[in-house]
């Protein structure tokens, strides 16, 4: 079972710095937490390339990306590990059949998928940062496709570098969007000493102040 924290579901929802909240949909909460943790399937992949970075560039598997939001976030880096990770089909079903009958429900339920695959990915990361640890190397903060200035686009690469269709069953549409939507693509950069970053996805973010989602 994957250890979503009801907090963040409340983020998602647009509670955002809100310490309490109406009883009814607190519980509402609950038993979506319940339900959905019944459908999940969760599966990830992750592999660790070579990492060149130019003085405005980036170059990892056969990747050439521009972005000044990610050179700041692997400054150091001599690796990188491409990360993909859903927990399936179930969520987005669930929310389907409920948008018909309770649109209010079926919209908690994207809430709490949304913070369960987040969750998973905390999981996914945790086992990177183990096993780059044995390794001596030290794990940077997650950043994904669309964070700041690095490229959406690049959601292409990974499905086919992981070959996520075959590996964990996520296709990616022509607008890219990924299915299942409860989907998630990311880099961490690996450094040999423990420099740390200041900034993680969120914050490197331009709508970062304005977003209800933002952490």
């Amino acid at each position: 079972m994957i250890n979503v924290n009801k907090n963040e579901i409340q983020r998602y929802l647009g509670y955002r710095g809100v310490t309490e909240i109406d009883a009814q949909i607190s519980a509402m909460i609950d038993d979506c937490i319940m339900e959905m943790s019944s459908q999940v399937a969760p599966k990830s992949i992750f592999r660790s390339y070579p990492l060149e970075i130019g003085p405005d560039s980036i170059d990892f598997a056969d990747i050439h990306v521009t972005s000044k939001n990610l050179l700041k976030n692997i400054k150091g880096c001599k690796e990188i590990v491409m990360m993909a990770a859903t927990i399936g089909l179930g969520p987005d079903m669930l929310v389907r059949r409920t948008e018909v009958r309770d649109i209010m429900r079926a919209y908690v339920y994207q809430a709490t998928g949304a913070a369960m695959v987040e969750a998973y990915c905390d999981e996914v990361n945790e086992k990177i940062k183990e096993e780059a640890a044995a390794r001596g190397l030290y794990a940077r903060p997650r950043f994904s496709p669309g964070y700041g200035d690095f490229p959406l686009e690049v959601q292409k690469d990974f499905v086919r570098i992981l070959d996520m269709p075959k590996t964990i069953g996520v296709t990616l549409s022509d607008s890219l969007l990924m299915t299942p939507t409860k989907s998630v693509t990311a880099v961490i950069g690996l450094a040999p000493t423990d420099e740390g970053c200041n900034l993680a996805g969120c914050e490197e973010c331009t709508m970062h102040d304005t977003c209800a989602y933002s952490r």
